[in-house]
């Protein structure tokens, strides 16, 4: 009895009693449960809009020209707030002190959406237009300092892993949420489509009370003694309640595999929005499936996205970030142009989306965990905001382009335009692979002391 009792005193003082898979703090799991359904929360409402279109598109007798401008405003809407809102997160705190930046964010991007659902406020395309780029301003700036916090609850050695099951909220989130839209236009008609925006945007609100409750400075305390008892590196976050170090900001601004990993954020989310607003155009006018089944139709792809995201990102902390990277933007090419036979078949459907949905999430939970590994103290918030920032902008150039190559290819009903913009994504994923090869620095991993680059490993990342 009393070498029991001496046991559990034991295990309670070097934290193994409270550490949980992977020998990682219970803490840290919990934190996941928190901001995964914040994220999933925000990573919805970005693609509520696409969801959509068809009926968008009937009410209003519009083009894909001009749904393309739609998609392309409220997409680069995403960049606005997200390098101030990212900075803004850096000088409020760190660790779990980042809730009192990102539930505001959460507040915002929530509250424009349910505003999307009233008739009154959208009766025009430019209105609809106003209120989603609000709200993407919002969700852009929070997703930064979400994935942000996710870094700051897990060891440095799990980053990779904790952050792409995180990123399971985009897309088993989103898978989640599409067939939630699909059900509610089929119990309502697709003619409701505002009844999506007005109903399913509450569910954040219980979401956020209970990361606000959760995270708290003993918890987070916690986590970082049973990560060092375990053996591993808690993040390097500075003081928790303090912001960033003077001079911090421009250093990581100016680091290679910050700035490229950046434009490798435009190119996935300029392909990720690009997929979102092509796939639904392509599966009901050229497939001829109806609007309430292309809702989940869109979205197979995300049921192995998720898979994609812990796999790539388990992958990268033994490889290393950047090998990693290169081998998911390759397999993300070869999908791309596989989906030109989604057509075929619902079967050949469901095969191509599953496997392309390997790595068309899979890039950016290895972004996110490059960034925050080559930022200096304190912000971690920024490095990520640039990574924002560049899919603001990348999300909004592709369907802008994606939009007119349709109508240069026939328009809505005919294959060429989509066939043109698919060849697109699929050279600017791999162009991303080859700025990946030549111009950043392993962080991480085997291959850490043998990367070849054109640049040095001194001025690649802020170690």
């Amino acid at each position: 009895m009393q070498a029991d009792r001496g046991r559990e005193v034991s295990r309670s003082r070097d934290g193994s009693g409270r550490r949980l898979f992977f020998g990682v703090s219970r803490y840290s799991w919990f934190a996941m449960l928190a901001l995964w359904l914040v994220f999933a929360m925000n990573s919805n409402f970005r693609n509520f809009l696409f969801l959509v279109q068809p009926p968008i598109i009937k009410e209003f007798h519009t083009n894909a020209q001009t749904m393309g401008i739609i998609a392309a405003v409220a997409t680069l809407a995403q960049s606005v707030l997200v390098l101030p809102g990212s900075a803004w997160s850096d000088r409020g705190g760190h660790g779990w002190a980042r809730k009192y930046r990102e539930i505001p964010m959460a507040l915002g991007y929530m509250v424009f959406s349910i505003l999307t659902g009233i008739k009154g406020l959208t009766t025009t395309l430019t209105s609809i237009t106003i209120l989603q780029s609000i709200k993407n301003m919002f969700g852009g700036a929070g997703e930064a300092i979400e994935v942000t916090a996710i870094a700051e609850w897990w060891p440095i050695e799990r980053r990779g892993f904790a952050q792409g099951l995180h990123h399971t909220a985009y897309p088993w989130g989103t898978l989640l949420g599409g067939f939630a839209v699909s059900a509610i236009l089929g119990a309502f008609g697709p003619e409701n489509w505002r009844y999506v925006f007005l109903i399913l945007p509450w569910v954040t609100l219980p979401v956020l009370v209970f990361f606000w409750i959760y995270s708290k400075q003993n918890r987070y305390r916690a986590f970082v003694e049973d990560t060092e008892h375990a053996n591993m590196t808690p993040p390097n976050i500075g003081e928790e309640g303090r912001g960033t170090p003077p001079g911090a900001l421009k250093q990581t601004l100016k680091t290679p595999n910050v700035l490229v990993t950046a434009i490798c954020s435009a190119i996935g989310v300029g392909m990720y929005t690009g997929i979102t607003f092509w796939l639904p155009l392509f599966l009901h006018y050229i497939a001829d499936y109806k609007a309430a089944s292309v809702a989940w139709e869109s979205v197979v792809f995300t049921v192995t996205g998720g898979v994609g995201q812990i796999s790539w990102g388990g992958v990268s902390d033994k490889i290393g970030r950047k090998y990693a990277l290169i081998a998911c933007l390759l397999w993300l090419t070869v999908g791309l142009i596989l989906l030109q036979f989604t057509n075929i078949s619902i079967l050949w459907l469901i095969v191509i989306e599953l496997f392309a949905g390997l790595a068309t999430n899979g890039m950016f939970p290895v972004l996110y965990t490059f960034s925050s590994d080559s930022s200096a103290v304190g912000t971690a918030g920024v490095a990520n905001g640039m990574q924002m920032l560049g899919q603001g902008i990348g999300g909004a150039i592709v369907p802008l382009i994606l939009g007119q190559l349709i109508g240069l290819g026939g328009g809505f009903n005919s294959e060429s335009g989509y066939l043109y913009g698919l060849y697109l994504m699929a050279g600017l994923v791999l162009l991303g692979a080859v700025l990946v090869a030549l111009f950043t620095r392993e962080t991480i991993g085997i291959f850490k002391d043998r990367d070849r680059a054109l640049v040095s490993r001194g001025t690649a990342s802020v170690d």
